[in-house]
């Protein structure tokens, strides 16, 4: 994770972050009224490519500033990415449209990152507990989703329980403590279950308590 990046790696994170700055209009402009996106996002992730091929990029609402759009640049907690990660950060360039953040960090319900369509569907997302390993501290869930989005099929399913869990305990909790999902529609009683909202102090909780029947009542 300390791998100190080469000067051409540097430069060519400099160069993506040059490039941004010189599109950002029209990266604003493909994302806020659809001019010409598939174009212009087609020259983003070419250029994010040259970085790296494994960082990916969403670009949503800003959380505070209707004006603006957020770009997130995540790694997925693949650590080897790290020193990438930081450089991008370090070489961030003043935008006028666009907030960047680099990596995805833990759901914070005081102080959110994320729009307020995420933070509310993340907050009525359901979850429950099906396994979980006291050595390697990685669980099994169940989320339970709108019966709208169970219709979309399998791939576009576990894509959208993903980027939930991703955005809700960020990407290094995520990578650490997630060892597998199941997807199934949102029951109509949901007494008995966690929003997702609650998944990153729950883990916490976890992390703390050795097995015993105490945690069996997340089983049942």
């Amino acid at each position: 994770m300390n791998k100190q990046l080469n000067p051409r790696q540097i430069k060519t994170i400099q160069n993506f972050w040059n490039w941004f700055q010189d599109n950002e209009q029209a990266i604003y402009n493909a994302c806020k009224l659809e001019i010409n996106k598939d174009e212009v996002l087609f020259h983003l992730q070419r250029n994010l490519n040259y970085v790296s091929k494994r960082i990916e990029y969403f670009i949503t609402k800003h959380p505070q500033d209707e004006n603006k759009l957020k770009v997130f640049l995540t790694a997925h907690g693949y650590r080897k990415l790290f020193p990438k990660m930081k450089a991008l950060e370090e070489n961030i360039p003043i935008l006028e449209f666009f907030s960047i953040q680099v990596y995805i960090i833990p759901f914070n319900t005081q102080e959110p990152t994320i729009p307020y369509n995420m933070v509310e569907t993340i907050k009525n997302t359901f979850i429950k507990l099906e396994d979980y390993n006291t050595v390697t501290k990685k669980i099994i869930l169940t989320l339970y989703c709108h019966e709208k989005i169970m219709q979309l099929n399998i791939k576009k399913v576990e894509r959208h329980a993903y980027l939930l869990l991703l955005f809700t305990l960020g990407e290094v909790k995520y990578k650490k403590h997630i060892y597998d999902f199941n997807c199934e529609v949102m029951p109509q009683n949901t007494n008995g279950l966690l929003s997702l909202s609650e998944l990153p102090e729950f883990i916490d909780y976890l992390a703390k308590i050795n097995y015993s029947r105490k945690i069996k009542i997340f089983f049942e």
